[in-house]
């Protein structure tokens, strides 16, 4: 019985180190376009942005662990089914309930892990990196330059931009600037704009244009092939200090917060370490009834179970909020037992 145990262990952990790795990268490709979609707007900072991109990649193991117990056990399960070993584990007296108690144990583990990891790690990540992202945006408030959207954080200001090329060359753009009972509109053919630190403006050069000045009485109009446009940035971009939102806040904060919120919150973060058990046991019933030698597979079913988990998820929270009642956040995890049932039935 040991050796066999110690089999079943065996190839349960080839087949995690092997999920693990391909689900990981996946998500790194994810954090690798959030970082990618920072440098666009304008964040160079190589220190500031490598941390972004290192707290990114450890939040997304709440996630990463479930889908790898899952996807290794419906491998290991499914490979045993196809190669008949279940069969012969069986008729030496081994049914599948034992062969899954080591699994399972194994799973319990990383539930404590995960308990620790999502209510202490990430909030605290989750907030360093929305620092990071803050003061990216407050030491460049560039990056709220995007082509092709109406920009409007700027006071009675508002910009549009076509195309916006590398360091901040644009092509097209139109702004309108609300001045008392006047309004300034701009448009200009191309040009570039700049952020002034020490005096916290934006310069807009602009090239090929035409400037027009509506007052309650008269509309004046002038071309122009160069014009320098200042806008005066809000305090608010000097400023870097901002407080932890909900979901940054850690066990003992979020036990303070006495609303539904808090508490739907806090439900969410027992579900994410919870998963690995549900999973493993919802995952070896998959892998009996599938009999396929296939890993990428494997995954693929894993990640078609993630999308209904969030989309259950989603519903209960929303199911809770309308009845206040946080047992419906619950839902996937009901789902997913029920699921298990059928499947070790079969």
């Amino acid at each position: 019985m040991k050796i066999k145990t110690k089999y079943v262990f065996e190839e349960f952990f080839i087949n995690f180190c092997f999920s693990f790795l391909i689900i990981l990268f996946i998500f790194i490709v994810r954090s690798i376009f959030q970082l990618v979609d920072l440098i666009i707007k304008g964040s160079f900072s190589l220190f500031p942005l490598l941390k972004f991109f290192l707290f990114s990649t450890i939040i997304s193991f709440q996630i990463v662990i479930p889908l790898t117990v899952l996807a290794s056990s419906v491998s290991l399960f499914s490979t045993f089914s196809s190669d008949r070993e279940l069969n012969i584990f069986l008729f030496s007296g081994i049914p599948s309930s034992v062969l899954i108690k080591p699994l399972f144990l194994f799973s319990i583990i990383f539930t404590f892990f995960l308990f620790y990891f999502n209510f202490f790690t990430v909030p605290k990540l989750e907030f360093k990196r929305r620092e990071i992202t803050h003061f990216l945006k407050i030491k460049n408030p560039l990056s709220l330059i995007i082509e092709k959207e109406i920009i409007k954080e700027f006071p009675d200001i508002t910009i549009y931009i076509e195309k916006v090329y590398r360091r901040f060359y644009f092509k097209n753009i139109s702004i309108t600037k609300r001045e008392g009972g006047n309004t300034i509109f701009l448009k200009a053919e191309k040009g570039k704009v700049k952020y002034l630190v020490n005096e916290n403006k934006l310069l807009f050069s602009l090239e090929n244009g035409n400037l027009l000045v509506a007052t309650a009485d008269s509309i004046s109009s002038v071309e122009f092939k160069n014009y320098n446009f200042y806008i005066d940035l809000p305090e608010k971009f000097r400023t870097t200090e901002i407080k932890p939102q909900i979901y940054e806040l850690d066990f003992f904060q979020l036990k303070k917060v006495k609303n539904l919120e808090g508490e739907i919150e806090f439900h969410k973060r027992i579900i994410y370490s919870i998963t690995p058990m549900v999973l493993i046991l919802l995952g070896s019933g998959i892998g009996m009834n599938l009999k396929q030698k296939n890993k990428i597979l494997y995954i693929g079913i894993g990640g078609f179970i993630s999308i209904i988990f969030f989309e259950l998820l989603t519903l209960g929270e929303i199911i809770s909020r309308k009845t206040e009642k946080t047992l419906f956040i619950y839902l996937p995890i009901y789902v997913f037992i029920l699921l298990t049932k059928k499947f070790w039935k079969k």
